[in-house]
């Protein structure tokens, strides 16, 4: 397959990984949608707050690129500190948010690749971007952060026993920072 027919989703792409990821993936010829939380630039704004954000994001890709997607790249994600000294309800919401834009929508939007790539026949690669912090944790006040990027690692570890008979290739990537 030649680089210019393979179409790909990168979502958080408005800056860091993601944007560097699918500037490389263009300058190499790729059809790349990249999304963001608001239309910006080209990408397709998603908030990915909402119960039902991956398969928005999903159809809007899809409608981008002429009803394929080739390639999912799940880097979209939210740092943000949750003390533990926080209120319960403020901590359990903060909790709940993380894990749904970090864990949930990325597994989400597997799933509507694999079962795109299923109805179609064809085969198809799913990028996880995790984190350090899905292997050696991270502060106290991230305590959600990591717990959300060791569940994308053991969701993608997972996938190949689930799709053994399938063409489909999970890969993982965990940025390390010194």
């Amino acid at each position: 397959m030649d680089k210019s027919d393979i179409n790909i989703l990168v979502t958080g792409a408005s800056r860091g990984i993601g944007k560097s990821i699918s500037q490389q993936l263009i300058s190499h010829g790729s059809n790349v949608v990249g999304h963001a939380s608001t239309d910006t630039d080209g990408l397709i704004g998603c908030n990915l707050e909402g119960e039902n954000a991956a398969k928005e994001l999903w159809d809007k890709a899809l409608a981008r690129l002429n009803g394929r997607i080739d390639v999912l790249i799940n880097n979209a994600g939210i740092f943000e500190p949750n003390p533990i000294t926080s209120p319960d309800d403020h901590w359990n919401v903060h909790w709940a948010r993380t894990l749904h834009i970090n864990l949930t929508i990325s597994a989400q939007l597997c799933r509507l690749a694999v079962l795109h790539w299923q109805e179609r026949g064809a085969s198809g690669r799913i990028v996880n971007i995790a984190s350090r912090a899905a292997n050696r944790g991270d502060g106290p006040d991230h305590w959600h952060y990591a717990a959300s990027k060791g569940g994308m690692v053991a969701m993608t570890k997972a996938s190949p026993a689930l799709m053994r008979h399938r063409k489909f290739t999970p890969l993982l990537y965990a940025p390390v920072t010194p």
